[in-house]
């Protein structure tokens, strides 16, 4: 997870207790407890964060509808004004905000 207005990152992983070799997200309340604890740890101020899920782990051969579904209710789950999914090679710098700007749902 990466604050893009601070640079400030923060490791997430998984916690496998929860897992299931056949969903990326098998437990969806610990995933937003998670989820929601490592946003509150890198955000500042006062307005709601803008999301941008990056799943990097067990895609191949994509990600189904329901996957992209999990990713968007989780992100909102956490209070965030904007949601949104990217799959694909890894977004750094400024392409991190360009993507959250320019997605649509």
């Amino acid at each position: 997870m990466k604050n893009v207005d601070s640079d400030q990152s923060l490791v997430v992983e998984r916690n496998t207790e929860f897992a299931s070799p056949r969903m990326l997200i098998a437990d969806f309340t610990m995933a937003e407890y998670q989820l929601k604890a490592a946003i509150k740890s890198l955000r500042r101020g006062f307005l709601p964060p803008q999301v941008l899920i990056h799943p990097m782990e067990q895609i191949e051969g994509g990600v189904t509808q329901v996957e992209y579904r999990i990713f968007y209710e989780l992100a909102l789950g956490t209070g965030a004004s904007k949601a949104g999914i990217h799959v694909g090679q890894p977004l750094s710098g400024d392409s991190v905000g360009r993507a959250i700007r320019e997605y649509r749902l």
